[in-house]
């Protein structure tokens, strides 16, 4: 046991004398390939890995979204984002079932505060959403548990929503191949003001998630540079 812990810190130690000479020739060569950043550089779209993830595993809920930015100075991205937010929700206290199926969208901007051009992205960014969506309530035998009405059928179909909110967020990416990206980025959403049926609130917003007043979310985004 003592000779594996000693050839497990051999093998650490050397790592980390080697690590940095290996970086320093890795960023002195993809310092060396890029060019001297231009006012425009170009365009990129990407789409949300999260959103997808959550879909093929028949997650609750789903906020599947693409997106395109526009790069300005390698320090300003001005970005869309679009996409479907999805949710069924079965069971509460009056087993009642939820559910929406509707488009939403952001716009907003992302600030790199990376110095140098070595691949790598330090963004922080704001963003305003919007979803306009319907909803829907359903539940074959309700009843009211304060009254003791018998059970009779609930089904509220179509239902309009609308919310409005803000987004804080901060991320990292960098370059795996040519034009392809990969990052992840965390959001944190505060919401503006609402409307919403006068038969009940939503259980999830579109786009914004979970409705109550703040909410945290997340994205892994492939991105390709064009």
């Amino acid at each position: 046991m003592e000779r594996i812990f000693r050839y497990i810190c051999i093998l650490a130690i050397s790592l980390l004398t080697t690590l940095p000479c290996v970086a320093k020739k890795s960023k002195y060569r993809i310092e060396k390939e890029m060019p001297p950043a231009k006012f425009l550089n170009g365009f990129g779209v990407g789409i949300d890995g999260v959103g997808l993830g959550m879909k093929v595993t028949d997650a609750r809920f789903a906020n599947m979204e693409v997106m395109g930015r526009i790069n300005f100075l390698e320090k300003y991205f001005p970005i869309v984002e679009l996409g479907i937010g999805e949710c069924t929700r079965e069971g509460n206290e009056l087993n009642t079932k939820f559910h929406t199926r509707s488009p939403y969208f952001r716009i907003g901007a992302d600030y790199c505060f990376t110095k140098k051009r070595n691949g790598n992205r330090l963004l922080g960014g704001l963003r305003y959403g919007f979803s306009s969506f319907d909803y829907s309530y359903y539940n074959p035998e309700f009843s009211d548990e304060v009254y003791g009405t018998t059970p009779a059928p609930l089904n509220l179909k179509d239902l309009d929503g609308k919310a409005h909110w803000l987004e804080l967020c901060v991320g990292v990416e960098t370059r795996l191949w040519k034009i392809v990206r990969l990052g992840w980025t965390l959001r944190y959403k505060a919401r503006l003001f609402t409307s919403f049926s006068e038969h009940g609130d939503p259980w999830f917003v579109p786009g914004f998630g979970k409705n109550g007043s703040t909410t945290w979310g997340g994205s892994v985004n492939l991105m390709f540079d064009l």
